[in-house]
């Protein structure tokens, strides 16, 4: 009943989520056990390191023109992953380091990363067909083990699945 709904759903709707689409496509990723982080950031020449503190991205100390994403080894796996797909989302969306920026500039520019995040991690095109034989309630739980990626994520964006099949007109209770 619903899957003519869940194709809509898988078209882009914005620049940045039809870019991070184009790139999975491009690198082979279409399914969610595919989407490796670290494959991704060796494509851009970055470099993944655990330490032990705040997760960030900088420039390399040594290779001109390269970056590190530094990762808190002490996060959790799924919480990992949404950091570094933040911070890469930083390095591919924004020009390098800009301590001199205003606070509403920060506040575009960490909204910015994380729906990056969201869409390179939880991609509406792989989101909808799992989506079919699944109840609404078992979503979330569902989607947070099969993208590995922390339950407050997968509920989030299950609640933007609920919008823009409400947006269609479609009723969203199954």
């Amino acid at each position: 009943m619903f899957l003519p709904f869940f194709q809509e759903i898988r078209e882009p709707q914005t620049w940045m989520e039809s870019r991070v689409y184009m790139l999975l496509r491009h690198l082979g990723m279409e399914e969610p056990e595919q989407i490796d982080l670290h494959r991704l950031c060796e494509t851009y020449g970055i470099e993944i390191i655990e330490i032990n503190g705040r997760s960030r991205a900088h420039e390399h100390p040594t290779l001109k023109n390269r970056y590190i994403i530094a990762v808190d080894e002490r996060l959790e796996p799924a919480y990992q992953r949404v950091k570094i797909a933040h911070e890469l989302g930083h390095l591919l969306l924004h020009e390098g380091v800009q301590p001199q920026s205003t606070t509403w500039m920060i506040d575009w520019q960490e909204s910015q990363a994380n729906h990056f995040a969201e869409h390179l991690l939880l991609p509406f095109f792989m989101i909808s067909p799992l989506l079919a034989d699944c109840s609404r309630f078992d979503a979330p739980a569902l989607l947070a083990q099969r993208f590995r990626v922390p339950l407050s994520m997968a509920s989030r964006r299950f609640d933007r699945v609920l919008a823009r099949l409400h947006a269609r007109g479609v009723p969203v209770f199954w």
